[in-house]
């Protein structure tokens, strides 16, 4: 066998062991979560740390993140690893993602030393803190989170540390389940070393790593060639987390991605600093985001290690929300990872235009419904995470109600069977939220509708995510898709359970209250009124626009037989394009903000036609450039057609004095 062959064989090989993992975990563990969400991730890392294998089906935002913890293990043990130790790790500060993502490592030894580590990173659904499920909405430090796990020894030489893991799992509600999945996960690690161990038997250690190394040089130059033949320059992002769970006010995130030669810096200088709620992330999320978008934009065909991420640099402040420090809550990691792939996928699609894509739905969409059971003396923990709509791209409408691209293998949400069999709940909707994409030629997928019915006495609801007054943008002047939406329905009354949307902590449920998820839809790509108006009707049939929708969004009217009016559609889209608004940019000496908010100012005639007050949120946007959002201020003191903006804000925009773009609010709810 010749050498690429040898190593193809060898990278297969690895990936096989990881396969393998998955497969242990789903069939042994005792979450829900797992073995119907898939919400863990398993990996191979090299010695020194460095990722070197995964499967298609694990989550980017558990594996990118796995180097760090690993080699905060080595900092802290150094020589002090030896063959049957297991060590857990889920501080956020080294590592970490958020606290429920236990990460395991098993040291694999050939010859006396480590060779590889074999990684395990499992939500737990509960590991303890100020509410059922651990992820409050409104959490004010790390430690009303849960158990913070920094580097430890679990189990030493073979020896499990049980004094410390019952200290640990009697901290966690539960216990019962959760000592089900430290089982699982330690079985699982152990069946991997048997699969390594024949691995190095049948290669040789010395020929295994002298593959391994080869296999990550080979990622690293592809990523390398890949980034070379982008354009060099400085490509700008700025985008919103809508709330901390304590301030009502958004916070900022700022990028400038460079590229030069075959090399990408990331610099998030100007983002927020870090939240007095959990709207924050550790240091490894930062990397993840970048990792994710830029292998799924430059080289999603070839397997993910450790490699292709070498070329990048990231420049995060310390004590921001992009790389807080302790205390701070880390819980919403996946909504500030979220906003971060929303950054370098607006920044990357400047520099790979083909590439551009509709925004996602948002975070995880944490939501934890609990209750005392009907027919045991215990409670229930429901954690659910609805999917919303994918964005559109170039010549593809998104996808309805799924897993995005950059999550990984999870499910959309727990089938009705489980659900209604193993809680004392009622699934009495669950189906496609009509109206919610977001409009353009290809328009962005369409969220879900979920009502679950509490059957018992009592309960607690806690939801922790994002994009709820903020919704997902659309790209080259399509629509934004509806924002999330969580609420209770009380005796047919509509109950906000939090006076700041999507953070929710503990709030009380009585026998028979619903709570309705209604999850945003994707972004939409290219100007709605190019949309073939065939597509149109036929999402109408589909049911997944309304005829109203059909026409004052696309332009598009039917008659009673559904058929398209193609004169009235013409009159109707000329008509549409005519009443668009657009301002012409003149440049100030600086950017205008009210605290994190960017600051547009603009005539007052120019906010009645586009149906905007002071204080509305509104997009603006050119033809080539993305779009930027900022909060209207009324100001005629530049005429009737004219707003001034600063120099960071011509950059996000990709524009000039002069330039006429146009402007629009922000709408947050589906169209009738």
């Amino acid at each position: 066998m010749d050498q690429l062959g040898l190593l193809e064989l060898i990278r297969e090989a690895l990936i096989a062991v990881v396969h393998e993992m998955r497969a242990n975990v789903i069939h042994s563990s005792y979450s829900s979560v797992i073995y119907e969400g898939h919400d863990f991730s398993c990996a191979l890392l090299t010695a020194d740390g460095r990722h070197v294998a995964q499967s298609d089906g694990d989550t980017p935002v558990h594996i990118i993140a796995v180097p760090y913890s690993t080699r905060e293990v080595i900092r802290t043990f150094k020589d002090d690893i030896h063959e049957g130790d297991v060590f857990l790790h889920n501080d956020p500060y080294t590592g970490g993602t958020h606290l429920n993502d236990i990460l395991m490592l098993h040291p694999v030894f050939s010859r006396g030393k480590p060779v590889l580590f074999a990684a395990i990173r499992y939500h737990w659904a509960d590991v303890g803190g100020m509410t059922a499920g651990s992820l409050s909405g409104q959490a004010r430090e790390i430690y009303q989170e849960g158990m913070r796990i920094t580097p430890t020894r679990i189990c030493e030489k073979g020896a499990m540390n049980e004094t410390f893991l019952r200290l640990l799992i009697e901290n966690m509600r539960l216990p019962a389940e959760r000592m089900g999945d430290f089982n699982a996960m330690y079985g699982t690690a152990r069946k991997a070393e048997e699969h390594i161990q024949r691995l190095l038997k049948r290669f040789g250690p010395d020929d295994l790593i002298e593959a391994i190394e080869e296999i990550l040089n080979r990622s690293e130059r592809v990523m390398r060639d890949r980034i070379q033949s982008l354009r060099d320059g400085d490509y700008y992002a700025e985008n919103y987390i809508e709330s901390d769970g304590v301030d009502p006010n958004p916070r900022v995130a700022r990028l400038k991605l460079t590229i030069k030669g075959d090399e990408m810096i990331a610099d998030f200088t100007g983002t927020s600093v870090q939240a007095a709620g959990p709207t924050n992330v550790g240091p490894s999320m930062t990397l993840t985001s970048l990792g994710s978008i830029t292998k799924s934009f430059l080289d999603p065909y070839t397997p993910i290690n450790h490699g292709s991420f070498e070329p990048i640099t990231i420049i995060a402040p310390e004590g921001s929300m992009v790389n807080a420090r302790h205390p701070a809550p880390c819980g919403g990691m996946v909504e500030v990872k979220a906003l971060m792939d929303t950054l370098v996928a607006t920044a990357l699609g400047q520099a790979v235009p083909e590439m551009k894509v509709g925004d996602l739905k948002g975070g995880a969409n944490h939501i934890y419904t609990v209750g005392k059971h009907m027919d045991r003396d215990d409670i229930f923990i429901l954690y659910e995470w609805p999917s919303g709509g994918t964005g559109a791209s170039d010549g593809l409408d998104g996808n309805n109600s799924v897993r995005q691209y950059n999550e990984g293998d999870f499910n959309s949400l727990h089938a009705i069977e489980v659900v209604e069999s193993q809680y004392p709940l009622r699934v009495e909707r669950s189906e496609l939220r009509v109206g919610s994409c977001g409009d353009g030629e290809y328009r962005g997928g369409l969220g879900l509708r979920r009502d679950l019915r509490l059957l018992s006495q009592s309960g607690q609801l806690s939801v922790l995510t994002d994009k709820c007054t903020i919704p997902p943008l659309g790209v080259h002047g399509a629509a934004n898709g509806a924002a999330n939406n969580f609420v209770v329905v009380r005796d047919g009354e509509i109950v906000q359970p939090s006076p700041i949307p999507g953070k929710v902590s503990g709030f009380p449920l009585r026998e028979g209250d619903v709570v309705r998820y209604e999850s945003a839809g994707g972004g939409g790509y290219g100007d709605p009124l190019e949309r073939d108006p065939a597509m149109v009707a036929r999402d109408t049939r589909m049911g997944y626009i309304t005829q109203n929708i059909a026409e004052t969004r696309y332009g598009v009217v039917c008659g009673e037989d559904g058929a398209v009016d193609t004169t009235a559609t013409e009159r109707q889209r000329v008509a549409l394009r005519e009443a668009r608004v657009c301002l012409t940019l003149e440049a100030a000496n600086e950017d205008l903000y009210a605290g994190d908010r960017r600051v547009f100012r603009i005539p007052s005639a120019i906010a009645s036609q586009v149906g905007a007050t002071d204080g509305d949120l509104v997009e603006i946007f050119s033809g080539t450039g993305p779009l930027l959002r900022g909060w209207v201020e009324l100001d005629d003191s530049n005429g009737d057609s004219a707003m001034r903006v600063g120099p960071d804000a011509l950059h996000l925009l990709v524009a000039v004095p002069g330039d006429a773009v146009e402007i629009r609010p922000v709408r947050r709810e589906p169209l009738a």
